[in-house]
């Protein structure tokens, strides 16, 4: 009697135990599907093989003879043909095996054996998950096996890139490394984090990067959906305009960086002394040491902007081309204004864009390197601000590079001071930081979807 295969079951309704249930068969299914799924099929095909060779040359000898035989044959010589070969047959049956021919037939009887399919007759739930998951033949399992083939790759190469060196990182974060100490590196525990927080330093970058990020993130959105609003118009030349807001995004940041730097200490002081107008304005450059902190950070947010709001207005551009044009139409008649339009149909259908904008806009800002570096590299330099002295009971007379944002900061302590352990340490806390905004961000704008 055939046996029914059974779907496993799990026993238990924790959804915690079950997901660790199926990681635990996927890392199993990883070996099997690339070791013991090809070897079935490479055994499969030479059995298949095997037994189409002895047919293949009773085919090629058969016609080989009929080659040989004369075309027109009577009626009375096929007739002793075929008597002949029904006494061949009959001889056969009666004959004894002998012991080549058994031989022969246990081995046809393994290669069908092989070829045939072997499903899992057990018990065990975990095996018999495993089977209908992956390493069975139902196409179900046939679908996963693919889906892995392609996933492993992929995966493999993001846990060897990514986890092992993030993991790597949070020990030498624990460590006094230099860079130079490799092996004889001291474990010192949470001493990198405690210099950390008293380092007025980072905390100053930190505040910058949160100022810049905040700012950074208004300005490109709002930028991008007002461009994304304008292109979206019936306008004869709004393909044009699109691709000339976009390719600013196609430069590299340091390249970017060095192309605005060159207009900053350049161009505009040269339209400053040539216009007086805009000389009364433009005294002195304002990424230059006699600039401010808020001019030296409005300048570099005017760069990322030109840079990156092309980009955003895609986003924007592809979510305004959803918004149903019945409903646009609809308002109209019913007299609602642009602003009423805007507000009332535009922004809920919109909204997803607005977060992966939003998202997307507020880890550049807090990632900022390249740009800055090419730019400024951190500065211009100015006294450290009072609040920060007085609450980190610093001297006044120190000072601060004014966009030493943290990736800046991070680069600065790891590879100018030779100090890699704090500065593995400061990334730790870089990525916690950004992973929390991040989730913050994203929880409420879906919050925000819904409501709207």
């Amino acid at each position: 009697m055939n046996q029914v295969h059974v779907r496993p079951e799990f026993k238990t309704n924790n959804k915690f135990l079950i997901l660790l249930y199926k990681i635990a068969a996927f890392l199993v299914s990883i070996p099997l599907i690339f070791i013991y799924v090809p070897l079935r099929w490479v055994a499969r095909f030479l059995a298949k093989f095997i037994l189409w060779v002895p047919r293949f040359v009773t085919y090629i000898i058969r016609d080989v003879k009929e080659m040989f035989q004369p075309k027109n044959r009577t009626k009375e010589q096929l007739q002793e043909i075929e008597r002949k070969r029904k006494e061949k047959e009959l001889r056969k049956e009666n004959e004894q095996p002998n012991r080549l021919t058994s031989i022969l037939a246990s081995i046809k009887k393994f290669l069908l054996y092989v070829i045939e399919p072997h499903p899992y007759k057990g018990t065990n739930s975990f095996v018999m998950y495993i089977e209908i998951h992956t390493t069975g033949e139902k196409v179900s399992a046939q679908h996963n096996r693919n889906f892995i083939f392609f996933l492993v790759p992929a995966l493999g190469a993001f846990i060897l890139i990514v986890i092992v060196p993030f993991l790597m990182g949070l020990y030498y974060s624990l460590t006094d490394w230099t860079g130079l100490n490799n092996g004889s590196e001291v474990f010192v525990g949470l001493d990198n984090y405690s210099n950390i927080f008293s380092d007025y330093k980072f905390v100053y970058s930190f505040m910058r990067t949160s100022l810049y990020s905040i700012l950074n993130v208004i300005v490109i959105n709002t930028v991008a959906f007002s461009l994304a609003l304008l292109v979206t118009q019936n306008l004869k030349l709004k393909n044009v305009y699109r691709a000339g807001f976009f390719i600013p995004n196609l430069i590299g940041g340091l390249v970017l960086g060095y192309i605005w730097q060159f207009i900053y200490l350049n161009v505009f002081p040269a339209v400053a002394d040539t216009v007086p107008f805009i000389g009364n304005f433009l005294d002195h450059s304002l990424i230059g040491q006699r600039a401010s902190a808020g001019e030296a950070m409005g300048a570099l947010i005017g760069v990322v902007t030109w840079q990156y709001a092309g980009y955003i207005m895609m986003i924007y551009i592809a979510a305004l081309q959803n918004v149903p044009q019945d409903l646009i139409e609809a308002s109209k008649i019913d007299g609602a204004n642009s602003f009423q339009r805007l507000r009332t149909i535009i922004f809920p259908l919109v909204a997803q864009a607005f977060t992966i904008s939003l998202f997307l806009t507020l880890v550049t800002s807090f990632k900022q390197y390249d740009t800055v570096y090419a730019l400024t590299q951190g500065g211009p330099t100015n006294l450290i601000p009072t609040w920060l002295a007085n609450f980190m009971d610093e001297p006044f007379y120190k000072t601060v590079e004014t966009l030493d944002l943290m990736a800046n900061n991070i680069y600065q302590t790891a590879f100018g001071y030779g100090e890699m352990g704090i500065g593995q340490a400061k990334a730790i806390i870089f990525f916690i930081i950004l992973m929390l905004v991040s989730i913050a961000q994203v929880t409420y704008s879906q919050k925000r979807e819904v409501e709207l």
